[in-house]
């Protein structure tokens, strides 16, 4: 379960950072860096979460790729959702690493630029 807490699936997690990681990749098509930044923070939780305000281990993936156009900022964890070529992802890992989120009493947030890049940030509580 790691420092933090004693409930959590480390494969689950794993499989959810692996997702934001592959898909930050992807998103930089010529090369270019990505951050992966850990943070214990005060946050509180979306309205469908409970909105219940405490503290979080925040995971950010941060990528300076393509950026998402504001139009397909609200779908992007939807499941088959993709912009990206046919044959180049089936749009389900955004939408499962969302999922293991949720089962961890957690979220994703997203911030991104058109042509700037993207940042994922992935939300655990520190105390389930």
């Amino acid at each position: 379960g790691g420092p933090y807490s004693t409930s959590l699936d480390a494969g689950q997690i794993e499989q959810a950072l692996t997702n934001l990681v592959v898909n930050a990749i992807q998103a930089t098509p010529d090369g270019g860096e990505v951050a992966v930044r850990v943070t214990r923070e005060h946050a509180r939780s979306p309205s469908d979460r409970a909105g219940s305000e405490g503290e979080w281990i925040a995971v950010r993936v941060s990528d300076h790729g393509e950026g998402i156009a504001p139009e397909h900022l609200p779908h992007v964890f939807e499941p088959f959702f993709t912009t990206k070529d046919i044959g180049s992802g089936t749009g389900l890992g955004l939408s499962v690493a969302y999922g293991i989120a949720s089962d961890h009493g957690g979220w994703i947030d997203v911030v991104s630029k058109p042509g700037k890049g993207s940042t994922f940030a992935l939300f655990l509580a520190v105390d389930p």
